[in-house]
């Protein structure tokens, strides 16, 4: 894997879409990625619905193990030195579908927490939970680079 941030943003965006399982392309969004050897997208994550406290977040990844730590660490920490030193929101919100358990699970181990569930907020009626990871729970987690006294 080859982190390639915001290179390439716009096909990583609709390479994502699919997996997302989303049909309308957002008015605005920014979306960091990851690529294989053969310059094929493994990881995206698209930034949308921006405001100052917060930025939504969601991740898209091809299956299997396509990631070395090294590379991992270098992307989580881009993702959330983007929201949090670069926008300095407050907070990252992932809203992930509720059948949805292998998303829920990635979320979890990047430190995001579950804040509760909207129901029958997403397609055929579907919950949909919330998850939310706070600035300062980014300056104090094992994998960032950049801890920061606030």
């Amino acid at each position: 894997m080859r982190f390639i941030g915001f290179e390439k943003e716009i096909l990583a965006e609709k390479w994502a879409r699919p997996l997302l399982g989303l049909k309308n392309e957002p008015e605005f969004f920014r979306a960091m990625s990851a690529v294989d050897d053969d310059d094929k997208f493994v990881c995206t994550a698209i930034f949308n619905n921006f405001t100052p406290r917060n930025i939504d977040v969601s991740f898209a990844s091809r299956g299997g193990n396509w990631a070395s730590p090294k590379e991992t660490l270098r992307m989580f920490n881009a993702i959330f030195t983007y929201i949090f030193k670069i926008h300095e929101a407050s907070r990252a919100t992932a809203l992930i579908g509720h059948n949805n358990e292998k998303s829920i699970r990635f979320v979890k181990r990047l430190g995001f927490k579950h804040e509760g569930t909207m129901r029958q907020a997403y397609d055929d009626n579907e919950d949909l939970e919330v998850f939310g990871f706070l600035r300062n729970e980014y300056d104090t987690h094992k994998w960032c680079n950049v801890r920061t006294a606030r």
